[in-house]
């Protein structure tokens, strides 16, 4: 009864490139989502260069560098008495980094799984799943104009995001669930400039600094969960005085316009879910989900879609029973991701940088330090290979050196 493939829920920064690769490959996709694009959402949408070689291994990187997206050079990790500022090591040779605007990113991957045979159809709501006996063999839908209409596939794919219909209908439990540690609010600004990306860590707040498509600069300003009715309340004071924690980036603001309305959530659960089961499968915050803090989010999704499209390639081939080949990504999936996922906990409980000021300030002397945090903020190194008690007593003591490390 097939009619396709794989049907794949939600077109956004999983499911598109999910449908795109699979196409690729030959297969039978029918993507479907909600939205109309382009289309925004709520997003940090910072591309490091992990993610950018990911997009470069698509053949989409110099797309998105045609899109008008200012490439950033440098990061910046202000803790109050220190600033380091460097860049992370390439990766696959891709060393650039982005931050568009998800209205630009996610029409782009939609494209692109339209140009590689995807059939793919936008403001389609689906309603629910189609079973047979315990399988899932496809998905109820209504299309914009109401009809409804029900399309079979080998495996269904959720993609839809942290309140997925697919996991719900599944009933896909959470194997590893943490809640949520931090609200916060960001908007748009223009006439803000910025030497790159900005992280400015103090205790109990975190600002995240980017630029942006259209000359603009989105200013993300975090608090912890438990403050969430506190900032609410009045989230452009809230805003604003957290801004003044850092005031060269406060005066810079001060000076500039908003652009775009206070966009924000305290909704930032950490976990991840069962990604598999009897005909279906999950990818992107579907399946796994961390506070956006770390700017991991885009990167994280985009290696789902990767590792479940070689998943089921193996699986449609008959080189592997789908059960195997769906468990053993999600098996690879949470080994790529979990040492992101602890330090994303570490970051995002935003505890007090102080204690560390001697260490961070050996890090900004040492350039070999410099670059080992850079690749710890962008995800290339697990964190532990620098914020252990050995390496930090090292630093604070003054070592010119560390021991070689690699990502």
């Amino acid at each position: 009864m097939a009619g396709y493939d794989a049907v794949v829920v939600g077109l956004r920064c999983a499911g598109a490139p999910l449908a795109m690769l699979l196409a690729r490959k030959g297969y039978r996709v029918l993507g479907l989502d909600r939205a109309n694009f382009p289309s925004d959402t709520i997003s940090t949408h910072f591309l490091w260069p992990r993610t950018t070689a990911m997009l470069g291994g698509w053949g989409l990187l110099d797309r998105l560098a045609h899109t008008g997206c200012p490439p950033i050079e440098s990061v910046t990790l202000d803790v109050g008495p220190v600033s380091i500022r460097g860049r992370p090591d390439a990766v696959d040779g891709t060393a650039v980094m982005y931050c568009p605007r998800r209205r630009v990113l996610d029409a782009m991957l939609v494209d692109a799984a339209g140009e590689a045979g995807a059939e793919l159809r936008a403001g389609t709501t689906v309603t629910n799943l189609v079973w047979r006996d315990d399988r899932v063999i496809g998905v109820e839908m209504t299309d914009p104009g109401g009809r409804r209409c029900v399309e079979h596939a080998g495996v269904v794919v959720g993609a839809d995001g942290l309140w997925s219909r697919v996991a719900r209908a599944v009933d896909a439990p959470a194997e590893l669930h943490q809640g949520s540690r931090s609200c916060a609010y960001f908007a748009y600004w223009s006439g803000v400039p910025t030497d790159g990306v900005e992280f400015y860590r103090r205790h109990g707040r975190v600002i995240l600094v980017f630029p942006t498509h259209d000359e603009q600069t989105c200013v993300y300003v975090g608090w912890p969960c438990d403050e969430t009715d506190a900032y609410r309340a009045d989230v452009k004071a809230g805003y604003l005085a957290t801004l003044e924690l850092a005031p060269d980036l406060a005066r810079r603001v001060a000076a500039g316009r908003q652009a775009e309305s206070f966009k924000g959530t305290n909704k930032l659960p950490n976990y991840y879910r069962r990604a598999w089961g009897n005909g279906w499968a999950l990818v992107g915050d579907a399946a796994y989900h961390r506070d956006p803090i770390t700017g991991m989010g885009i990167g994280d999704a985009f290696l789902g879609a990767q590792l479940l499209a070689e998943a089921l390639d193996s699986a449609m081939r008959s080189a592997v029973p789908l059960e195997a080949a769906l468990a053993g990504y999600q098996q690879e999936l949470q080994r790529r991701t979990r040492q992101v996922f602890d330090y994303t906990l570490l970051s995002a409980a935003l505890d007090d940088p102080a204690p560390l000021a001697a260490f961070y300030a050996a890090v900004a002397r040492n350039p070999d330090a410099t670059r080992q945090i850079m690749n710890v903020l962008a995800g290339t190194l697990p964190f532990r290979a620098l914020f252990n008690r050995a390496t930090i007593a090292r630093l604070t003591a003054g070592a010119d050196a560390l021991p070689p490390r690699t990502g």
